[in-house]
């Protein structure tokens, strides 16, 4: 039987950061994988969709802006494959620097299919690995729902991208953040898309005037948008994406034999990540809070403290999660919403700057869309930063040092942003 400080199961964001932190700090870590490191978000998730989301918006500037910018380029066509080799090469670039990263910190990665015996010890390929502590990462999986068995031309975000060729048409069952990704980069691709949800609105746990931007600009793009319909119905579209969210692997890898307190399947954790048993902690997707890589690596680094410090350990503050989706335009946010806000605070101030007047925007020719500042109306303390424009994803991470550190817009309106950026929409919020 081998020992080991920490035992992680799962090779994701979650799983490898914390694996990396922990090494780094002197501690004996084993990292179980069954398939290959970087999980759902370098594989699946992230960073192809976010690869492809690239080319649909140059193809569909070059396409149909072309000519304004002074590039005259007739029959303009995407090669699909072309993509699907540079998305191969992009992969296999990333998960090479992580398996580095994990080599160079001396993280023994085991290659198999972990399966958790108790909260001490898990078995892989025949052999028994002993630990101290005990972290789960072992994600999630794309949810199906019953008038859609995945299979055929029914797909979910998985499969999507693997497929050999882009469709004629499709419909997206579910209005949420991937169905709206798909929606945005297949229209730009010249695929015909329709969208359904049973929900009345898009994006309804963000700030609701962004959630009507977006909508307005899908359906600019061509996409059919059905909202609040009793159940969607497939017309006859070449292929179906079935994007109703994921469902967390908390029934897989012999989690189950830990007896954890669970709630639809997410795993419960204290401030620290750690579960209902003692030294055993859960990270990422299996939480269900705020499906992002980068709430992942926030859940590593607080996980990593309190295995090293205990309860004197920074805690997990859900507040400071940065809230991205890419789509046309993009959107980002921050802290709290403005409805949010002043139902915590008396007095609520609330400053926007349009892309409009923006004159990097102006250059770009991306005028669509706004910043949104929400800000106690006594102190100045900055409670909420809400994005829709031009690389509102990279852009939001400046507001996320704010409210790191506590800023008001007193102080923020000391702070001087070079001239002609886009980061100059955060001018002027006092």
């Amino acid at each position: 039987m081998k020992k080991f400080d920490v035992l992680i199961v799962g090779g994701g964001p979650g799983g490898y950061r914390s694996a990396q932190l922990l090494a780094q700090q002197g501690k004996k870590a084993a990292l179980f994988e069954k398939k290959k490191l970087g999980g759902s978000c370098l594989h699946v998730g992230c960073i192809p969709t976010k690869l492809l989301q690239s080319a649909a918006v140059r193809f569909h500037t070059l396409a149909k802006e072309g000519k304004a910018w002074g590039i005259e380029a007739d029959n303009v066509r995407f090669n699909f494959q072309t993509l699907v080799d540079r998305t191969s090469k992009t992969i296999s670039i990333l998960e090479k620097g992580i398996q580095s990263s994990l080599s160079s910190a001396k993280v023994e990665v085991i290659q198999g299919e972990a399966e958790v015996v108790h909260s001490q010890l898990v078995k892989c390929g025949g052999e028994e690995y002993q630990g101290d502590h005990l972290i789960l990462a072992a994600g999630s999986r794309p949810k199906s729902i019953p008038p859609f068995p995945i299979g055929g031309k029914i797909v979910t975000s998985d499969e999507l991208l693997s497929q050999p060729r882009l469709p004629q048409s499709l419909l997206i069952v579910g209005a949420g953040v991937i169905g709206l990704e798909f929606a945005c980069l297949y229209a730009q691709l010249g695929v015909r898309v329709r969208m359904g949800d049973v929900l009345p609105g898009i994006l309804m746990n963000m700030d609701e005037e962004l959630g009507q931007v977006l909508l307005n600009s899908v359906r600019k793009l061509g996409v059919e948008v059905e909202l609040g319909s009793s159940e969607v119905k497939p017309r006859d579209e070449e292929l179906i994406l079935v994007a109703v969210g994921r469902s967390p692997n908390s029934d897989k890898a012999g989690i189950p034999n830990l007896g954890l307190k669970t709630q639809g399947g997410k795993i419960e954790t204290n401030d620290f990540l750690e579960t209902s048993v003692k030294k055993v902690y859960a990270v990422g997707d299996l939480t269900g809070k705020y499906p992002y890589a980068h709430t992942a690596y926030e859940h590593a680094r607080i996980v990593t403290g309190h295995i090293l410090k205990g309860d004197s350990a920074e805690k997990m503050d859900d507040s400071k999660i940065p809230h991205v989706v890419f789509t046309t335009p993009e959107i980002a946010a921050v802290g709290l919403t403005e409805a949010e806000a002043k139902a915590k605070f008396k007095s609520v101030k609330v400053a926007k700057n349009n892309f409009a007047a923006n004159s990097k925007g102006r250059i770009l020719g991306e005028i669509q869309g706004w910043s949104k500042m929400v800000s106690d109306g006594d102190s100045g303390k900055i409670l909420g930063v809400h994005l829709v424009g031009p690389e509102a994803t990279d852009l939001i991470g400046e507001a996320c040092v704010w409210l790191s550190q506590g800023m008001t817009t007193q102080s923020l309106g000391k702070v001087l942003h070079p001239h002609p950026t886009l980061s100059e929409i955060f001018e002027n919020h006092e």
